[in-house]
């Protein structure tokens, strides 16, 4: 039987790669074709605009030949390692963070294998506020940095005991 930590991880990161992967399909058939036309969700913040970013995130490695099959076996790791930490870890939240890294591994996954299959990381989304734009990014890169801010709250400094809780465990 398996716990409800790793049924926690293992839904939350096969959720985040299912809905990558399903949006990228969407945007390859339905952005590409109109490239460079884009779909407004929000007028002047919010649009979809069909990327390929053959780097690492932000374009980093752009220019390096075969620099995308790099991310590939770190992204197994981190899925390994997830998968480990979660199952034997003592977790101060033991719902949220199986999730924050399932979220994480579904994310980097999910750009794995555009990396491996497609040779690039289809993006797609596009926020904007007046002049300033940020870089297009998918659902992959979504999930991992909310996964990464959520590990971050939920993994800071240790509970510190009430002076009842330390008198009630000292005697």
């Amino acid at each position: 039987m398996i716990d409800r930590r790793r049924l926690v991880f293992l839904f939350s990161a096969a959720f985040a790669l299912a809905f990558d992967q399903l949006t990228k399909v969407w945007a390859r058939h339905a952005l590409l074709p109109i490239y460079p036309r884009v779909k407004t969700v929000i007028p002047g913040i919010w649009e979809f605009r069909y990327s390929e970013n053959p780097g690492a995130a932000f374009g980093l490695l752009r220019n390096v030949p075969g620099a995308h099959y790099f991310f590939v076996p770190i992204a197994l790791g981190i899925a390994v390692g997830a998968f480990l930490y979660v199952k034997r870890a003592q977790l101060r939240h033991p719902t949220r963070v199986p999730m924050e890294l399932g979220l994480i591994v579904g994310g980097a996954l999910g750009n794995a294998i555009d990396r491996v299959f497609l040779g690039r990381v289809t993006d797609f989304v596009v926020w904007r506020w007046h002049q300033h734009e940020w870089d297009t990014f998918n659902i992959a890169d979504a999930a991992l940095v909310v996964g990464i801010i959520g590990l971050l709250l939920d993994t800071g400094s240790p509970k510190t005991k009430t002076k009842a809780t330390a008198r009630a465990a000292a005697g």
